[in-house]
């Protein structure tokens, strides 16, 4: 008690020293106090800040990433704050008394005055920190970063990289201000300085940047928390929060506390069964069941593999021997539905078996251990999770097969939870948000995002089994209030189509991945239900999110911009992007299209079974994504289309996802109706091949050559226009269970139909 009270008053006396006497060193004395006791503020390449005038150049800052720097700094700091919260309220009263350059007002004059303020600061041999972002005045002016980089006198730059995965005490939220108790407080906030760059320009400077902060989450993975464990910790503090509500069982939600004892018991009766193989099948779609299951096998120090249960049954069969499983666990009710054909040397295990194993006294005392005990005792000394460790397998999933066989990849605790930190950090989750969850969770954005997202900020998660369901999932948004939504373009114009415009009123967020998303369709989702979706990008090996718009945030008159339509946003914090030439995987300067390289704590630890395709495509830490794309200034990146989406026509590349946006876009229209892929040719290397759906189209045009013909008025290249001939009809699209096409039957169907067409008689377009 007594230490307490001394603590407190030493906090008090340097409050006032803040404010009376010294207020810079003493706001930095008393940051440094909380950093390094409550935040555990760690602190990589402070001698690399030089001496004289220097631009500290930063990622996008919250309301504490600034106090973080300031206590990390060796050398004084003026911070330049264009946010319209950094003139409100104690963040403002502290920064004015920091000393740092904030504009009186949201006006363009104010902020011209504050850049010239910077510069003058510079001048005189400061440090001046400029935060990486876009903003956009009270007028209506925008101002990207590059804009107001290049508005300051240019000196050696110094990147900084801060990582705060414990979450910030406010947070920017539809035009409010909200206060909010850090997420956690176990891992630590860190700071790393990278190298000086000299006579950088803005697009340099943001490229280094973001090496610099994916370079800090490599370093700090090992000191990631594993799932389960963070799951714990959650369930422990928040016991009587909702955790887990199920479509399919309704008035039957769960609590973080009734989470807990449904995993644990079911660890407990799964354990004797399962044996000592490392990886257990799961066969259970999106819901409590399933969600109980994986964090089951969680705890028991195995790795789940969920398995694509809209596939064909080789393709199962091929998953369960490649992980070398021996068991599969599953529901009747579901098998029910979705049949699990037998495989010879694989159990079964059914969950309706095992409940009645457990007694109800097991699930009280597992109850009362949680409620009466800390978190941190209950998750070393009660279920002895000291010895799971961040590198240990989490899951494989297998690949799409889009493109090819599937491949299993290997995905880690620490590949997961360093990619959840990036989500938290950037889209201010928080345990307020409600996420509304129909993803499978054999697809990685289900495993990792819905999953395991929710359970790791305190948050709810609203399950659904089936995504093409709009009008239900439509009713479950509206019942259950939720704030963000993670889908996919195909399943969003199901909604367009079957949901009333209130069935989203809730909603703050929502991130379409799998799939590009039309401009046009965000556009009539937004007039129709009154948010705009947002695109972003990822794949499985990449845990699997890389970058992503989000919701521009306006306060005070200043909106800080986030989203870039027809991009798929900047990369997360810790993630790294950068464009090389596709032959020589040489770096090509920003602007430049070229392939997608990644690099980050989220890259996978490999693909099972498969070191040198391994190799192949991890070079150096960084992953190649088989992706075309370029990245402007800002650090957005536009995807142009898949390396392997390419034909070669008479010697030019031809972009094949081009074409297919050009021929919707004479439509007018969101709904997916054609797909192109190119298939050989004697005169000119390849051709192009579309395929539509007859029904569809005739809606629109009144069959394929007003199509043509309207498609002349594009701009399209006569190379890259298709012949009428090679327009063939199809009763529907062949996709995967995510709702993308699945290129590889795309293509096949593609060249056969094409065979047939060449003989006498054959299919030809309308």
């Amino acid at each position: 008690m007594n230490v307490a009270l001394g603590v407190a008053v030493g906090i008090a006396g340097l409050t006032v020293l803040t404010a009376c006497v010294r207020p810079y060193f003493g706001l930095r004395l008393l940051m440094a106090l909380i950093g390094h006791s409550l935040l555990w503020l760690r602190v990589e390449g402070r001698s690399r800040m030089p001496s004289g005038p220097l631009l500290l150049l930063s990622g996008k800052r919250n309301f504490l990433s600034w106090l973080h720097l300031l206590a990390a700094s060796p050398r004084r700091v003026r911070f330049l704050m264009l946010a319209g919260w950094s003139r409100a309220g104690l963040v403002g009263w502290l920064l004015r008394r920091a000393g740092a350059i904030v504009p009186p007002s949201g006006d363009d004059a104010a902020l011209r005055q504050a850049l010239k303020q910077a510069g003058d600061a510079i001048r005189a041999g400061e440090v001046v920190c400029l935060f990486a972002e876009e903003i956009r005045t009270s007028n209506g002016e925008s101002w990207s970063y590059s804009r107001i980089f290049d508005a300051l006198p240019r000196v050696p730059v110094l990147p900084v990289a801060v990582l705060e995965p414990h979450g910030s005490l406010f947070v920017l939220e539809n035009k409010r201000v909200y206060r909010q108790w850090p997420q956690w407080f176990a891992v630590p906030v860190e700071v790393t300085f990278g190298e000086v760059l000299h006579h950088a320009n803005a697009a340099q400077a943001r490229q280094a940047l973001q090496e610099c902060s994916a370079r800090a989450a490599i370093a700090r993975q090992n000191r990631t928390l594993p799932l389960h464990r963070t799951f714990v910790r959650s369930a422990a503090r928040h016991p009587f929060r909702v955790c887990w509500i199920d479509s399919t069982a309704p008035g039957q939600d769960l609590t973080y506390g009734k989470a807990y004892v449904g995993a644990v018991c079911l660890a407990k009766v799964l354990g004797p069964l399962l044996g000592i193989r490392p990886m257990v099948g799961v066969w259970l779609p999106p819901g409590r069941g399933g969600a109980l299951v994986n964090v089951a096998l969680a705890l028991l120090h195995k790795t789940s593999v969920n398995l694509n249960y809209t596939t064909g049954a080789d393709v199962v069969r091929s998953c369960l021997r490649q992980c070398d499983c021996t068991h599969v666990v599953t529901a009747r009710r579901f098998t029910a539905r979705m049949p699990l054909e037998p495989v010879p040397g694989i159990e079964v295990i059914y969950l309706e078996d095992l409940l009645p194993r457990v007694s109800g006294f097991d699930k009280l005392l597992t109850f009362m251990g949680l409620l009466l005990l800390p978190g941190w005792v209950t998750e070393y000394v009660v279920r002895r999770l000291g010895h799971h460790r961040c590198d240990d397998l989490a899951t494989v999933i297998f690949s799409s097969g889009s493109t090819g066989q599937p491949k299993g990849v290997m995905l880690t605790h620490a590949n997961i939870a360093s990619n959840l930190e990036s989500m938290v950090q950037a889209a201010n989750l928080s345990g307020r948000d409600r996420l509304l969850c129909v993803l499978p969770f054999f697809h990685s954005f289900g495993y990792s995002v819905t999953l395991w997202g929710p359970l790791m900020v305190g948050a709810s998660a609203v399950f659904h089994p089936d995504p093409r369901q709009a009008k239900e999932i439509g009713e479950l948004c509206r019942t259950h209030a939720a704030t963000v939504y993670l889908s996919t373009a195909t399943f969003l114009r199901f909604c367009l189509r079957k949901c009333e415009p209130d069935h989203f009123r809730t909603l703050r967020l929502i991130i379409c991945g799998a799939e590009k998303l039309p401009p046009a369709l965000a556009i009539d989702f937004r007039e129709r239900f009154g948010i705009l979706p947002l695109e972003g990008y990822g794949c499985t090996e990449l845990s699997p999110v890389v970058s992503a718009n989000l919701a521009d945030e306006t306060y005070e008159g200043v909106t800080q911009v986030a989203n870039r339509l027809g991009t798929v946003g900047a990369p997360m914090p810790g993630i790294a992007a950068r464009i090389v030439e596709p032959e020589t995987l040489v770096p090509q300067p920003l602007g430049t299209d070229g392939l997608l390289q990644i690099t980050g704590a989220n890259v996978m630890a490999g693909y099972l079974h498969k070191p040198e395709l391994s190799a192949q495509v991890v070079r150096e830490g960084w992953y190649t994504t088989g992706d075309m794309a370029r990245i402007d200034a800002e650090g957005h990146i536009t995807i142009t289309g898949r390396l392997q989406r390419f034909a070669k026509i008479g010697g030019e590349m031809v972009p094949l996802e081009k074409v297919e946006e050009a021929l919707h876009e004479v439509l007018g229209i969101a709904e997916r109706v054609c797909a192109v892929a190119c298939v050989p040719d004697e005169s000119r290397g390849e051709r192009v091949i579309v395929l539509y759906i007859e029904a569809t189209l005739l809606e629109y045009k009144q069959g394929v050559r007003p199509w043509l013909e309207a498609l002349g008025g594009t701009g399209l290249p006569n190379l890259w226009t298709p012949s009428e001939r090679d327009f063939h009809a199809v009763a529907e699209l062949p996709t995967l269970g995510t709702g993308k096409l699945n290129l590889q039957e795309v293509a096949e169907l593609a060249r056969s139909l094409a065979r047939r067409s060449s003989v006498p008689g054959g299919n030809r377009g309308s």
